[in-house]
């Protein structure tokens, strides 16, 4: 069946007809899905058909809500981490809530920032027992997140496929630094972990968009209790743990700050030191070349004769791009 604006107005007609009185969102919420696509919100729609505008009685989402944002990407990647939500019906009607509890206060800040930004209401922020609590409270945030389809998620633009990762990985990825001192014994690796084996898979589609390597396993009784199969991705090469700083990155500090300690535990150089060796090199020896960008004649000497590339980067938009 192909719609129109008649045909929208028509059932908006009956449904009122059925129900004795002009219909909200929640009573007609497929044709609320359509009014916003063919007339820009639900109540224009009801005007048209001649409806009363009905006072809201609940936490009324924005109307920009119901579009992919940034804001909304991460809060859709941190529920399927630590975040969470519950609808719950009885006689009084129908209340949701969305929320997270984490230990990290800066990890609450960011989301009820996001949270607030998407929907465009007010959330609340507690601390009990050495946890942090966010709640937003509202039926429609709660139903737009749970009736999304994942596989969505694969046709966002990157800068939102990104912002769902930073969710996941603010809330069930981490990155380890051991021995950063020590070349020969330092171990160093960015983690994810999760039991959604379909979220796996969207997360491996976005780390082979940013064309990051990994490694992919499953295993059984993974903490805390659990006996379900836990999936987990792990990123070991320098290049990729830097791709992913670089564009995804964390909001909790504690995490972002071990991810820059580790980046900073390697040697490297950036592509304009590279570019320029190159350049000066058309006119003096590589010794030379080395003594001007001061950087060592054997690193130069393999730029220069063995086309070793390993130890550049591209450091545009990072914090060490002045370096």
């Amino acid at each position: 069946m192909r719609w129109s604006k008649k045909k929208i107005i028509d059932g908006l007609k009956a449904i009122s007809k059925d129900l004795g009185h002009s219909p909200s969102s929640r009573e007609a919420p497929n044709l609320s899905e359509l009014a916003r696509h063919y007339f820009g919100s639900f109540n224009k729609a009801k005007l048209g058909a001649g409806l009363g505008i009905n006072k809201q009685k609940y936490n009324p989402i924005q109307e920009s809500a119901y579009k992919t944002s940034k804001e909304f990407a991460y809060v859709l990647g941190v529920v399927y981490g630590d975040g969470f939500t519950g609808l719950i019906r009885n006689y009084h009607g129908t209340s949701a809530h969305v929320g997270l509890k984490v230990r990290e206060e800066d990890f609450a800040l960011v989301f009820k920032d996001k949270l607030e930004k998407w929907s465009g209401l007010k959330s609340k922020l507690s601390y009990k027992m050495v946890f942090y609590n966010v709640y937003l409270y509202s039926v429609d945030a709660v139903r737009i997140i749970d009736n999304l389809d994942l596989d969505k998620i694969l046709k966002w633009k990157k800068a939102f496929q990104y912002e769902f990762l930073k969710g996941l990985m603010d809330s069930d990825g981490g990155i380890i630094g051991h021995n950063l001192d020590n070349r020969i014994k330092a171990k160093r690796w960015l983690h994810f972990s999760n039991n959604n084996k379909k979220l796996l898979f969207i997360v491996k589609r976005i780390l082979d968009g940013l064309g990051v390597k990994y490694s992919f396993k499953g295993r059984i009784c993974s903490g805390f209790g659990s006996k379900r199969m836990q999936y987990q991705i792990c990123v070991y090469s320098f290049k990729d743990i830097f791709k992913y700083y670089k564009y995804i990155g964390f909001n909790v500090k504690r995490k972002q700050d071990k991810l820059k300690e580790v980046i900073s535990s390697y040697d490297f150089y950036s592509l304009e030191q590279f570019k320029r060796a190159k350049e000066l090199h058309k006119k003096m020896g590589f010794r030379n070349v080395a003594k001007e960008i001061e950087i060592s004649s054997s690193i130069v000497y393999k730029w220069l004769f063995k086309d070793y590339k390993d130890k550049i980067l591209d450091l545009r938009g990072t914090e060490w791009q002045k370096k």
